[in-house]
């Protein structure tokens, strides 16, 4: 049985290297709130004092996008004080992407619209644990903190729905999307030191030209988007088909957005 790794076993400093807030985006009739809502990277082997402070600073709730394998492995990490609730809604089976699309996806000549594509396939397929998510973010008191591994892929599918149901443009989210692009460099070697026992050394190597699927292409969100709409209207449809009511959409509109004046 696979046992879970403690924080006395990982690397020390393994903060977060793709936390940030949603804060501060366009979308319709205002900006998204600072302070609510932040996207991350692997929250789990985080330092207990980074853990603390952003509990000091508001955090209420962990939204948990990681496989059952992954969880399974480091666990919920120290953000487990009372009063901080969390919530595991995975939105993939295994750490790596579908087996059937795995090696086109992970090869040097996937496309942006490849990605697009899967991440599509991911929006239809999960819609209703992307809907008990929203409404979490919805009925949240506190400020919520949701990842998976790497803060792009899962968390960027995540991340593009809340913000296309509060009516945010094509170019915010997939801008939101590509800003982990920077972040890259410091972000795979954080992720061979948590998941080196889930994922082959030749998927985490930084600076080596993989294809889309291990970049943070504003083309693969853009493509994403399109496919969405062309096949269903929006983005959000399959959401709203899986149970999401014009109500919790309406309170996520009023935890998240600061209005025009």
């Amino acid at each position: 049985m696979q046992q879970t790794l403690t924080l006395d076993q990982a690397e020390p400093n393994l903060a977060p290297v793709n936390l940030r807030d949603l804060g501060g985006l366009p979308v319709d009739g205002g900006v998204t709130r600072s302070g609510v809502l932040l996207r991350s990277d692997d929250v789990s082997v985080m330092p207990a004092a980074f853990a603390q402070q952003m509990i000091d600073d508001g955090v209420r709730s962990v939204i948990d996008l990681r496989s059952p394998e992954e969880a399974l492995l480091t666990g919920r990490g120290p953000l487990t004080l009372p009063g901080v609730n969390y919530h595991h809604l995975a939105l993939t089976a295994s750490v790596s992407v579908p087996e059937n699309i795995s090696r086109e996806l992970m090869s040097a000549s996937a496309t942006p619209e490849l990605v697009g594509a899967w991440y599509a396939d991911l929006v239809e397929s999960q819609a209703r644990q992307l809907a008990v998510g929203v409404t979490l973010v919805a009925m949240n008191d506190g400020a919520t903190v949701f990842h998976c591994a790497a803060g792009k892929d899962r968390t960027g599918v995540f991340a593009a729905v809340v913000l296309s149901l509060l009516g945010a443009a094509t170019e915010t989210i997939s801008a939101d999307y590509a800003a982990t692009a920077s972040r890259l460099p410091r972000l795979y070697p954080r992720l061979r030191a948590i998941l080196g026992q889930l994922i082959p050394e030749t998927q985490l190597t930084a600076g080596q030209d993989q294809g889309a699927m291990m970049g943070a292409h504003a083309a693969s969100m853009d493509a994403m988007q399109r496919i969405l709409v062309e096949r269903h209207g929006s983005v959000a449809e399959p959401i709203r088909r899986a149970g999401l009511s014009d109500s919790v959409i309406a309170l996520l509109r009023g935890r998240l957005v600061d209005a025009h004046d």
